[in-house]
Formats: structure tokens, sequence, C-alpha cells
């Protein structure tokens, strides 16, 4: 005998929306407000959510592999709370490419990526 068929609809998932970390790199004594705002209405216009916002005091100091708060965007998308590391400007992460693509290896190593947030 087989089960009865239920008069219920089915269930239907809600899709969870894309996460996304938000990396800023402050270089002075202001607070990156324009920076953020770029990175926000990016991640918007793709209907992303944005898991964390990550503002690093001394990225003007350290390279990319020595900055904690930049480690911690990282630790992110490596627990899988996040696919994506934003920034504004490519730099951010290193004016050094080889240090940039060292980063964005790391990233995409852990089945992420980094994105620029470009004016949409």
């Amino acid at each position: 005998m087989s089960a009865p068929k239920s008069t219920h609809a089915p269930r239907v998932e809600t899709p969870t929306p894309f996460q996304a970390v938000i990396y800023l790199a402050k270089s002075n004594s202001a607070f990156p407000e324009r920076e953020l705002r770029m990175c926000e209405s990016y991640a918007k216009s793709f209907k992303w959510d944005v898991s964390l916002i990550v503002v690093d005091d001394e990225a003007d100091l350290r390279g990319p592999q020595s900055r904690p708060m930049l480690q911690a965007a990282l630790q992110r998308v490596l627990d899988r709370r996040a696919g994506a590391i934003l920034i504004p400007h490519r730099s951010t992460i290193s004016p050094i490419e080889g240090e940039f693509n060292e980063f964005s290896h790391r990233v995409e190593k852990a089945a992420g990526f980094i994105q620029v947030a470009t004016r949409r």
C-alpha cells in the first residue's frame, strides 16, 4: 500500500541571499563613508546581503597576509558564511599586483571571489 497523497501545497524553500563581506581600508582618521556607500550600493544592485563590514585601520602598514582584519574577511569565506569580499578598489587589498593576486588566489581556493565595486 502506498503512502497517502498530501493535500497540502509542497513546502517551498526560500533561497538564502548571496552573502558578501565589505572590506574597507582606512587610510587616515576619517571613516571611509564614500567607499562604504559605493560597496553597499553595488551589493544591493545584485541583491547580495552584506554579512560583515570590516574597516581596517592597519591596511597601510602591513601586507595582506599580515592584516588580521583582512584575514577575518577571508575567514568568513572559508567558513562558507560569505561568497565574496567586496572592495572599493583593487589597491584596497594591495597596490602590488603580486600581493593582490596571491590573496585573491586564497579567496578563490576557499570557493569565493574578490569583487571590486564599480559604479552601476
